[in-house]
């Protein structure tokens, strides 16, 4: 068909045609799942105190990223990556917790048996309360207004009242690892020395199921799409369950890297991914409540095996320090074990 007055019929010339082709594989290319969900370092934050670390904590309303490292919790600027300050005088810190209105955070220290409870706006601390051996994971739920706390060889979960302070133990049947609110009176905590996953009522702190993951041997990572009513549990064994949370069912069991240690969510993106000590970060689209699609994995240094997720930006933090020594498996088909230069932790910012 002959162009049209006025409107110029560029396919039938070579440059047309070239252009043509470009703009077709340019649109290809941003179609496709690899391409859109890309991600590049854009900056590495040397982290001061002893190369022990564990879980990455990132709060929107604050704009921060909490790190623990076990004497002392590193804070950053989640926009410039600043190093803000640190929380310090703790005694083997694993988690942290943030209620927001009260203007309070919660570091707790697994070998102390206790939680420092501290200023948001100056990072000291204000009191200290009891918790459990082992204290490890933890998470404010406004719904309740408590901070959970988990300890492994406690074999249990404490719930504290952030108003009045009392405590109350929820025993588990078997070794917790992490935990996850759905902030709205439904806590499910991930039992690594079972293969089981429970749920709790905040408002009664008892048990109301308590489900098997299948495949799933050491469950460790848990996060949470609360629009789907999703829930996302890593395992020790190389896969992640995605897990229905209102009845338990498994909708899918997918594979992921070796060695990871906790996994997170991006509601924006719908994106689920994974830390592993294997020196990869397992990315999963999140297609629909029940349809996921594994992505190529991103590449990261050995033993960055936590993680958190900017929920605004997208940005990804993982922390590992220099690797000076690599052996054996400390168990079989696992990752290698990994040995790191004293004072050399760093935090590791990814953007998409």
């Amino acid at each position: 068909m002959p162009a049209q007055a006025g409107i110029h019929d560029f396919s039938s010339s070579p440059l047309g045609q070239k252009n043509m082709k470009k703009l077709l594989l340019l649109a290809t290319l941003l179609a496709s799942p690899a391409f859109a969900q890309s991600y590049h370092l854009v900056k590495t934050v040397p982290l001061p105190g002893p190369a022990h670390w564990d879980y990455v904590h990132y709060e929107a309303a604050q704009n921060r990223v909490y790190i623990s490292q076990f004497s002392q919790m590193a804070v950053l600027n989640a926009t410039t990556f600043a190093l803000i300050g640190e929380v310090t005088g703790l005694n083997g810190s694993h988690g942290v917790a943030i209620d927001n209105a009260a203007g309070l955070g919660y570091a707790d220290s697994g070998k102390a048996q206790n939680i420092s409870v501290f200023d948001l706006k100056t990072l000291k601390t204000t009191k200290t309360i009891p918790a459990l051996a082992d204290a490890d994971g933890m998470v404010f739920d406004p719904a309740s207004n408590q901070i959970f706390v988990v300890g492994g060889d406690a074999q249990a979960a404490l719930g504290i009242n952030a108003t009045t302070g009392a405590a109350q133990n929820i025993p588990l049947g078997g070794g917790p690892e992490f935990l996850a609110t759905d902030g709205a009176g439904a806590l499910y905590i991930n039992i690594n020395s079972t293969g089981e996953l429970v749920k709790i009522d905040t408002k009664t702190d008892t048990i109301t199921a308590r489900w098997k993951l299948g495949t799933c041997t050491a469950p460790v990572g848990l996060a949470m799409d609360t629009a789907t009513n999703r829930l996302f549990v890593s395992c020790e064994d190389a896969v992640l369950v995605v897990v229905n949370a209102a009845t338990g069912a498994i909708v899918t069991t997918l594979p992921i890297g070796k060695g990871t240690d906790s996994d997170a969510f991006d509601p924006e993106k719908k994106l689920i991914f994974s830390a592993n000590r294997d020196g990869t970060l397992s990315m999963i689209k999140e297609v629909s409540a029940n349809d996921y699609k594994t992505l190529p994995p991103l590449k990261t240094p050995l033993g960055a095996r936590t993680m958190a997720v900017d929920t605004k930006t997208g940005d990804l933090f993982l922390v590992t320090a220099k690797v000076t020594a690599i052996g054996a498996p400390k168990h079989p088909g696992g990752p290698k074990s990994l040995t790191f230069a004293p004072n050399s932790l760093k935090a590791y910012i990814y953007a998409p």
